[in-house]
């Protein structure tokens, strides 16, 4: 008898630790391919849908690990894209910035500095994070100087062949 009651407070105390582990509010962090391969599709879906009113659009799509801003023995991707209007009297850079931060605000991002923070004409600027893949996204749109459109995504900092 004394035996089944201590089973049944370690089982107790185990599905308790196992609810307040899930319920913590932690989530796991993604790895650094696992949140390079989100980045990538965040970043490339930004890209699709202006990418026709762009010309000379570059990209660099997270294919090598950088530490510019991480340890030494740290790592971290980016997703960079630039690119010009190709009809700069017909745009607007609040609203590009507005539509492209809509986009990831549908995704689960949300917006950490804007508009209000810089008030300057002429220039759009959002920055929106996504809590759970742990990236970050810089959203510019000016009409002057060029690159008119810069978009770039990074993940987190990584240790090294973690």
């Amino acid at each position: 008898m004394r035996r089944g009651a201590f089973s049944r407070a370690v089982a107790a105390t185990l599905v308790c630790s196992a609810v307040l582990t899930g319920c913590s509010g932690e989530q796991e962090r993604p790895t650094l391919a696992e949140a390079a391969r989100q980045l990538v599709s965040d970043g490339d879906a930004l890209v699709s849908g202006i990418e026709a009113g762009l010309t000379g659009l570059t990209k660099e799509r997270a294919d090598r690990d950088q530490n510019a801003t991480c340890l030494k023995d740290e790592d971290q991707r980016y997703y960079i894209a630039k690119g010009n209007f190709a009809n700069p009297s017909a745009e607007n850079p609040l609203s590009l910035v507005g539509l492209l931060k809509g986009e990831l605000e549908g995704k689960g991002y949300t917006e950490v500095v804007d508009n209000v923070d810089l008030r300057e004409d002429d220039l759009s600027v959002a920055v929106v994070v996504n809590p759970k893949a742990k990236l970050t996204f810089v959203l510019l749109a000016r009409m002057e100087p060029t690159p008119n459109v810069v978009i770039v995504g990074k993940t987190e900092c990584y240790l090294r062949n973690s």
